[in-house]
């Protein structure tokens, strides 16, 4: 790695050496008189207080931060609601859930918010059959019956094929628009 070359102070210093001499209190007469000198030590003085008092105050993450940590350790901790696949394989839900919701992101004209998967009994002959709530927002201007009617098919399809879960009925609410002519707003 090649280091980089700093300049010298106008008078020929090596600023680094200033700020040294200053730190130790062993600045030459040189340093003591010259203006370019004088100002590399106010810039060492004057950055050092900064250090100082930032190294002193306490550190605050913002609050959307902390709950984003919180909210990832606490779903961490939290018993996952298992799918039954068969007998002997199962699935996590969100892992389940989150699948699905990128099988709508992947989709033109919507936007998966939420999704729920409810499996209510069991079957010895393989996976039960599930049910799908999903809410979307859609871009403004689509066709929602046809997007929607799209959507229950690619769920459907990615839960038998993808997940191995038959869908049983998908439940779609559109909850919000978004204008592409406004950018990322609604």
């Amino acid at each position: 790695m090649a280091v980089e070359q700093v300049e010298p102070l106008a008078c020929g210093r090596d600023a680094a050496d200033v700020w040294e001499h200053a730190e130790a209190g062993t600045l030459d007469e040189h340093e003591l008189s010259c203006p370019h000198c004088r100002s590399a030590q106010a810039d060492h003085d004057r950055l050092g207080g900064l250090v100082t008092r930032m190294a002193a105050e306490q550190l605050r993450p913002p609050p959307s931060v902390l709950e984003q940590v919180i909210g990832a350790v606490v779903a961490d901790l939290r018993p996952h609601e298992l799918l039954v696949l068969g007998p002997d394989a199962w699935l996590g839900r969100p892992t389940a859930e989150a699948a699905l919701r990128h099988v709508v992101d992947s989709m033109g004209g919507l936007r998966a918010r939420h999704c729920r998967i409810e499996q209510r009994r069991h079957s010895e002959d393989g996976p039960a059959p599930v049910w799908v709530r999903m809410t979307v927002t859609a871009r403004f201007g689509v066709d929602l019956a046809s997007v929607t009617a799209r959507v229950r098919q690619m769920v459907v399809s990615a839960g038998e094929r993808t997940i191995g879960i038959p869908i049983a009925g998908v439940d779609i609410h559109v909850e919000d628009l978004w204008d592409d002519a406004l950018g990322a707003g609604r």
